[in-house]
């Protein structure tokens, strides 16, 4: 229990030092970005700032998903990351959005940059990834919230590498018009996740089937036990994208309803729904009964 304990407080503090970094590193790119007259880095201080939302998010969860359930809040606070994905992912959009305005300003306009400076932060900003990227990746595979702010430190790395290019290039052949364009690289690709986190999110939200679950296979593999004979009402859901809850009427032919239970439950979690509630009735007994009627 205590060693399960210290690694919970190792990966927040990595987390919380990777947040502090990555914000750092924003700063220093918006700064660079501004100087330098490069949109690019600009759009790439927004790529690090998903970055840091992500690993905040990632941080919080595991301080939230610690708080017991309460009269007030029967589920838990499991959904509080959703709320603070959707809230991060909408205003990613919206200066992402933004960005690409200005590129297309910039395109018609073309101004000189200084690629010196853009350079050097450029450079600053990979060397940062690079040491979150070493920091978390033992944990990348532990669970999808870390995993997916491993990605994010992943794709900003790339991103990172694609401006230091664009900036060699630029500094060498006076290329201007390449800044906007990799700025419509980096602003396409967090738009085209943003809304791949977005809608996954949604999909959890509004209760919809978590993706990888296949009704008409949870169905088949409850009747296959020779007690079952109807399978109904079948509901599945996640609070978190994460743990799987499922509520279904299975219709039985016997009266051994604890092994039947027992045995259904057991399936359930071997499958990955940890959390489930089965109503069983009889043939011939109707929703609202288990016994059979004489």
């Amino acid at each position: 229990m205590h060693s399960h304990e210290h690694h919970h407080d190792v990966v927040e503090r990595k987390l919380i030092f990777s947040v502090i970094f990555n914000f750092l590193i924003t700063a220093s790119e918006i700064i660079g970005g501004i100087v330098s007259g490069s949109l690019a880095l600009i759009s790439d201080a927004l790529h690090n700032l998903s970055d840091t939302g992500a690993l905040l998010i990632s941080y919080f969860a595991r301080k939230i998903s610690k708080k017991p359930v309460d009269n007030k809040y029967t589920y838990g606070y499991k959904r509080a990351e959703l709320v603070a994905s959707v809230i991060n992912i909408t205003v990613l959009l919206s200066i992402s959005f933004s960005l690409i305005l200005e590129g297309i300003k910039k395109i018609l306009s073309p101004v000189q940059i200084n690629t010196s400076i853009m350079l050097i932060v450029a450079y600053v900003g990979l060397v940062g990834n690079l040491l979150t990227a070493i920091l978390l990746s033992s944990h990348s595979k532990e669970n999808l919230n870390l995993k997916s702010a491993f990605l994010h430190i992943l794709s900003d790395m790339f991103s990172s590498v694609g401006i230091i290019i664009t900036g060699h290039v630029m500094s060498y052949y006076n290329i201007w018009i390449l800044d906007p364009i990799i700025t419509f690289v980096i602003s396409g690709y967090i738009i085209i996740e943003s809304i791949k986190i977005l809608k996954e999110s949604i999909r959890v939200v509004m209760q919809g089937i978590p993706k990888g679950v296949d009704l008409d296979k949870v169905k088949k593999i409850i009747q296959n036990f020779s007690f079952v004979k109807d399978v109904h009402h079948i509901h599945v859901w996640s609070l978190d994208g994460i743990e799987l809850y499922l509520e279904m009427h299975v219709t039985v032919d016997g009266k051994d309803y604890d092994d039947y239970l027992r045995r259904i439950k057991e399936t359930l979690k071997e499958h990955g729904f940890r959390h489930s509630t089965i109503q069983l009735e009889q043939i011939n007994c109707g929703e609202n009964c288990i016994a059979e009627i004489q």
